[in-house]
C-alpha cells in the first residue's frame, strides 16, 4: 500500500478518534481498571484477559459516543446549541461541530461507529473462548442499553433515563464484565464497589444535566434535572449521587463484606462536599461561578474555557469526573492491597 493511502488512513482514523471523544474515556476506563485490581485478588486472574477487557471497553466507549452523536444528529440537524447561547441563554455550544461544518457525513460517522463496535467484538472473541458464554450477558446489555441510549424507539436519554443507564453501563455491567473475564471466581466481590462506582459516573451525567438544564429542554431532552423540576429535589438528589457512595462503602466494611482498606475511599469525601456545594450553588444562583481551587484536581483546557465564558461549566463537570476518578484509585489501591 503506497505512502499516501497509509497517511490518508492513518489521518482518518486520528479524525474519528478525536471525534469520538477520548477525553470521555476516564469514565469507563476508570470503573474497568478498578474491576481488574479487585479480579487480581481472586482465583483464576489472567492479566492478559484484564487488558484485553479493558481494551474493548474502551473501543466500546468510544463507538457508543459515537452513537450517541449519530442518533443525535438524526433528531437535531441543526447548530441548535450555538441559537441558543445567541438567544442570551447559558448554554454550551459545538456538538458535533464535524458534522455542522461538513467534514464528515451521517453516514461515515455511523460506519465510523460500527467500526469501533467491531474491534470491541474482536476483543471479546478470546474472552470468549476463556471464559464461555456467561461473560456475553453483561455485554449485550451494554450493547443494547448504548444503542438506546439515544436510538429510537427507546431514546432512553430523552425521556430522564439517560443518567441511570449510563451508570448501569460503566458502572454495574462494565465491571462485571471485566471482572469476569479477568478471573474465574463469582461476581459477589465486585457488587459493591461497582454500585458505588455507578452512582459516582450517574452523578457526572446528572451534574452535567443540571448546568445544560436549559439546553436540554430546547431540545426536548428530558433529563434526570428536568424530571426532578424543582431546585429542592435536584439539590436532594445531587446530595444523594454525592453521598451514598460513601455510606455504602462504609456499611459493607463494618458488616464484613469489604476490608478495612476499602475505608481509603473516605479520603475523596473533601471532594465530594465542595462538589455538592458548587452543584448547589448553580441550581440556586446559577450566574456564579466559584473559585477553582487547585485540589479540586486537573481541569483540561482550562484557559480556553475562561476565554470562552465556560467556567461555570467545565469546572463542575470536572470536579464530578475527578472525584469519580479519586474514588476510584482509592478502590484499585484497597484492592490491590487485599492481594
Amino acid at each position: 500500500m503506497p505512502n499516501t493511502t497509509l497517511q490518508k488512513l492513518s489521518a482518518r482514523l486520528h479524525f474519528w478518534f478525536i471525534n469520538a471523544r477520548p477525553s470521555s474515556l476516564p469514565q469507563s476506563m476508570m470503573t474497568a481498571l478498578t474491576a481488574a485490581a479487585v479480579a487480581a485478588a481472586q482465583p483464576g486472574f489472567s492479566l492478559l484477559l484484564a487488558i484485553i477487557a479493558v481494551l474493548g471497553a474502551a473501543l466500546a466507549h468510544l463507538s457508543m459516543n459515537l452513537f450517541d452523536d449519530y442518533f443525535d444528529y438524526q433528531k437535531l440537524q441543526s447548530t441548535w446549541r450555538e441559537d441558543l447561547a445567541a438567544s442570551g441563554q447559558r448554554a454550551r455550544t459545538g456538538k458535533c461541530p464535524y458534522l455542522t461544518s461538513g467534514a464528515a457525513t451521517s453516514d461515515e460517522l455511523l460506519l465510523a461507529a460500527c467500526g469501533f463496535g467491531a474491534a470491541a467484538v474482536l476483543c471479546g472473541l478470546p474472552i470468549l473462548l476463556c471464559r464461555g458464554w456467561v461473560i456475553m450477558w453483561p455485554v449485550v446489555l451494554c450493547a443494547i442499553l448504548g444503542i438506546f441510549y439515544s436510538a429510537e424507539p427507546l431514546r432512553l436519554s430523552y425521556r430522564g433515563l439517560g443518567e441511570a443507564v449510563i451508570g448501569v453501563i460503566f458502572g454495574p455491567l462494565l465491571m462485571a464484565g471485566v471482572y469476569m473475564a479477568a478471573c474465574s471466581s463469582p461476581i459477589t466481590h465486585i457488587i459493591v464497589p461497582a454500585i458505588a462506582l455507578g452512582l459516582l459516573v450517574t452523578n457526572i451525567l446528572y451534574t452535567h444535566s443540571v448546568l445544560d438544564a436549559k439546553a436540554d429542554s430546547f431540545a426536548g431532552k428530558l433529563t434526570l434535572a428536568g424530571l426532578l423540576q424543582t431546585p429542592e429535589r435536584m439539590q436532594q438528589a445531587a446530595a444523594f449521587f454525592c453521598f451514598a457512595p460513601f455510606g455504602l462503602m462504609l456499611l459493607a466494611v463494618l458488616s464484613g463484606l469489604l476490608t478495612p482498606w476499602w475505608l481509603l475511599t473516605l479520603l475523596a469525601l473533601p471532594l465530594a462536599i465542595a462538589l455538592y456545594r458548587s452543584v448547589s450553588l448553580h441550581i440556586h444562583q446559577p450566574h456564579i461561578t466559584p473559585q477553582r481551587r487547585l485540589w479540586y484536581g486537573p481541569i483540561a483546557n482550562w484557559q480556553r474555557a475562561c476565554r470562552n465564558g465556560q467556567t461555570w461549566f467545565v469546572l463542575r463537570w470536572y470536579m464530578a469526573r475527578n472525584l469519580t476518578a479519586l474514588f476510584a484509585l482509592l478502590s484499585t489501591i484497597a484492592a490491590l492491597l487485599c492481594i
